[in-house]
């Protein structure tokens, strides 16, 4: 089956947020540059603070890619409880394994290099397909001597605590979402019901406010984490999505909306602008103060992009029409909860992001149909193809070997005190040769699998 390039496209800018967002400047730029809930200039999590921002959509959005792509995976034949599994573990030994390789913190070359070469042990254990079956056993090894190291010469830490948040999260999201989909993979019916019943689950849940009482014992928190099922609000709906397009994209010649469209090039122009200004809107309205006139904005707008749709995108008047319905819930539970927090986790939080995640993979349709061959689709659609090498790279690779070289030295002098936008464009352009770094290896058909 071909890959549907608009999802790594996507996935790849979702990626580049992540990595972007956690090296730009701290403590110097506007609010809405950071996690609502983490405000500069100290950026400590403020529960009392709601509202999101750009930062807070990117993690949503990756779990949304990864609902997608769940029916794509299982159309292999080759999915099965097993295997999931088997997923699941290696992602979540992943979220520690680079953690504890990551050595780029300590001062002098040998970090550096061990760093490097912990990069190297992940390429090993973690490439799709190798050449020969000892590379696995090579790459464990090798990060099993390197952590050691890292114990004896470094003064790392290894402890059940130590792990990457993200991937960890993603790993359990992914386990119970697949499980989920692969037995109502044909029964939609029993998947709209537990969707239903994670939603009645998760609005109780909140109400008494048990994930902040959860995560407040160090013991539980380290493995659980009531939000993988929270989560489930963005991945189910995803699923049903990838499941559309997975059967469009399977068709002889692969999918591409716009050669079924009805309308002209400039209705399409049109469209496009259309889509781009409404997500633009949510996220204005979503930072500030929710009110019933933007909910009811927000609602006819989400409602008019699904009539054009019918009109102009039959292809996409499916999928429009749950991303309508995700946003005119997102707008009711908002009422209903007062306020929308990324920390912890609200519902309206979850159907927001939803539809958000839809127009954008729209956009990127639009992207992908008119600069299919532009360096822009070829970077992010190839970095999002690879999305474990590209979220790592940059700290374990591109930083340790800017530091034993000495780029590190016009790395620091490209960000001058006093310019925190210079700093923000020196963080974008390394992120993005980050992610070239990592198009060009999955152009080799180089790729990371879990």
């Amino acid at each position: 089956m071909k890959r549907y390039l608009s999802l790594d496209l996507l996935r790849g800018l979702t990626i580049f947020g992540m990595v972007f967002s956690a090296i730009i400047p701290y403590g110097v730029l506007p609010d809405w540059m950071y996690h609502i809930q983490n405000p500069p200039p100290a950026h400590n999590l403020d529960f009392s603070v709601s509202g999101i921002g750009w930062v807070d959509l990117v993690f949503p959005i990756f779990i949304f890619c990864m609902g997608v792509a769940i029916p794509f995976a299982g159309s292999s034949g080759k999915m099965g409880v097993k295997s999931i599994f088997l997923r699941f573990l290696m992602l979540w030994i992943f979220s520690y394994l680079y953690v504890f390789l990551d050595f780029s913190t300590a001062d002098g070359w040998l970090p550096q290099l061990a760093t490097v070469g912990g990069f190297a042990a992940l390429f090993m254990l973690y490439m799709s397909k190798p050449p020969y079956k000892w590379i696995r056993l090579a790459g464990a090894l090798l990060s099993i001597v390197l952590i050691i190291a890292g114990v004896l010469f470094f003064d790392e830490k290894i402890t059940i605590y130590r792990s990457g948040i993200i991937i960890f999260l993603l790993s359990f999201i992914y386990l119970f979402g697949a499980l989920i989909w692969f037995y109502t993979r044909d029964n939609l019916k029993l998947r709209f019901i537990v969707f239903l019943l994670i939603l009645l689950f998760a609005s109780v849940t909140m109400h008494f406010s048990l994930p902040v009482k959860l995560y407040a014992i160090k013991e539980v928190r380290w493995f659980f984490n009531i939000e993988y099922i929270y989560f489930l609000l963005i991945l189910l709906p995803a699923t049903y999505v990838g499941d559309i397009l997975k059967g469009r994209v399977s068709l002889p010649g692969g999918f591409d909306s716009h050669e079924r469209a009805t309308a002209n090039l400039f209705t399409r122009i049109m469209m496009f602008a259309y889509l781009l200004m409404f997500v633009i809107w949510m996220m204005i309205a979503l930072y500030t103060e929710w009110s019933l006139y933007k909910m009811l904005f927000s609602v006819s707008a989400a409602l008019i992009i699904w009539l054009l749709s019918k009109r102009v995108f039959p292809q996409y008047a499916q999928i429009s029409l749950i991303a309508s319905v995700m946003i005119s819930g997102g707008g009711l539970f908002l009422f209903y909860e007062g306020a929308i927090t990324k920390v912890p986790c609200t519902v309206s939080y979850c159907l927001f992001t939803t539809g958000i995640s839809i127009y954008l993979l729209f956009i990127s349709d639009f992207v992908v149909h008119w600069f299919p061959a532009s360096y822009f689709s070829r970077i992010f659609s190839g970095a999002g193809s690879n999305p474990l090498m590209s979220y790592i790279t940059f700290g374990a690779l591109v930083m340790p070997v800017f530091k034993l070289t000495g780029l590190i030295h016009i790395y620091i002098a490209a960000y001058p005190q006093g310019w925190p936008w210079i700093g923000v464009a020196r963080a974008a352009v390394a992120v993005i040769f980050t992610m070239a770094l990592v198009a060009y290896l999955s152009e080799k058909r180089i790729f990371w699998r879990a």
